[in-house]
C-alpha cells in the first residue's frame, strides 16, 4: 500500500483509528507509529502520546492513500 504525507485535521473515527481528514473531506489512515507534525506550532508528537487535546487540530502525518 502507497502512503504519502498529507495535510489535514487530525480524527479518531468510528474503528477506534486515527485519521487524516483533507479539506477536500477524504479521511487516510495514519501509518502508525508515527512522529507528527502539528501545524500551528510546528511541534512534534509521537502517535503514541497522542491524546484527546489533539483531535481536531491541523496535522502532518504520513498517511496510507
Amino acid at each position: 500500500m502507497e502512503t504519502r504525507i498529507l495535510a489535514g485535521i487530525l480524527l479518531w473515527d468510528e474503528e477506534e483509528q486515527y485519521v487524516l481528514e483533507t479539506v477536500m473531506e477524504d479521511r487516510y489512515k495514519l501509518v502508525l507509529p508515527q512522529i507528527i507534525t502539528l501545524a500551528s506550532t510546528e511541534e512534534k508528537v509521537a502517535t503514541d502520546e497522542l491524546n484527546e487535546q489533539y483531535f481536531g487540530q491541523n496535522v502532518i502525518a504520513r498517511c496510507f492513500v
